[in-house]
C-alpha cells in the first residue's frame, strides 16, 4: 500500500512543472455495474457499485492532456459456489463478493471541441489498483456467512480457500463532456489481472460519472 501511494506522489511531482498554472484539480463520483469476465466467470451476475475520488488533469497541448487521480472504487459480482464446509454436504449457494480498491488511472485524454460551451473528451490508458477491503457473503440453509474478500477463509481453524489478489491492473476507457466547471461521462475498466489465485476471472466495471473542477 505504501508503494502505491509513493508511485502516485511521484507521478504528481513529475508532471507538476509541465503546466502548473493550467492544472485542473477536481472531485468525481460515479455509479454503475461491476462483474467478472473471462472463461471462469460463468454463472456470475453484476452488482451495483460506485466510486469516488479526486482527479488531476494536466494539459500537454491543445488536444491532449494527462488525466490521473486517486479513486475509492468498488467492484465485485455475485456467483454460484458449491461448498461443503458448513453442512458437510455439497451445497450450491450464491455468493455476493465486494472488492474495494484504491485505484489510480494513468490516461491520455483527447479533447475535441464540440461547441463553445463544452468539449467532448475521449480517454484511454492503464490503471493500477490495490485492494484495501471487501466482504463476501452467502446464505446456506438459513445461515448467513460473511468473510473478508482479500483474506484467506478459515472455518473453525480449518483452511477453506484463498483470499483474492489485492493487486489489480488493466485498461480504462471513457467518453465524456467537459464543461467549464463540470464533467459528465461514462468509464469502463477492463482488468488484466486474475482476481484470485489459480483459474479465476477478471474484473470488469462501468460507471456513469459526475465531476466538479476547481
Amino acid at each position: 500500500m505504501k508503494k502505491f501511494i509513493v508511485v502516485f506522489l511521484c507521478i504528481l511531482s513529475a508532471f507538476s512543472s509541465v503546466a502548473q498554472n493550467k492544472v485542473k484539480w477536481g472531485v468525481e463520483v460515479g455509479a454503475g455495474l461491476s462483474t467478472w469476465m473471462g472463461k471462469s466467470a460463468d454463472g456470475s451476475n453484476p452488482l451495483f457499485n460506485h466510486k469516488v475520488g479526486v482527479t488531476l488533469d494536466i494539459p500537454l497541448n491543445w488536444l491532449v492532456s494527462f488525466h490521473t487521480g486517486l479513486n475509492w472504487t468498488s467492484k465485485g459480482a455475485s456467483h454460484k459456489m458449491f461448498n461443503d464446509f458448513v453442512t458437510g454436504e455439497n451445497v450450491l449457494s450464491r455468493v455476493h463478493v465486494n472488492q474495494n480498491y484504491f485505484q489510480m488511472p494513468l490516461l491520455a485524454a483527447f479533447h475535441v471541441g464540440a461547441t463553445s460551451k463544452f468539449d467532448m473528451v475521449f480517454t484511454v490508458g492503464p490503471y493500477i489498483a490495490y485492494g484495501v477491503s471487501g466482504k463476501s457473503e452467502t446464505n446456506i440453509d438459513m445461515l448467513t456467512m460473511s468473510w473478508p474478500t482479500f483474506d484467506d477463509l478459515y472455518l473453525a481453524g480449518e483452511y477453506v480457500s484463498d483470499g483474492f489478489n489485492r493487486f489489480d491492473a488493466g485498461v480504462q476507457t471513457g467518453v465524456g463532456l467537459d464543461f467549464t466547471d463540470w464533467t459528465v461521462g461514462l468509464d469502463a475498466d477492463f482488468g488484466f489481472c486474475k482476481i484470485a489465485p489459480g483459474s479465476s476471472p477478471y474484473n470488469f466495471a462501468m460507471y456513469f460519472t459526475l465531476g466538479y473542477k476547481f
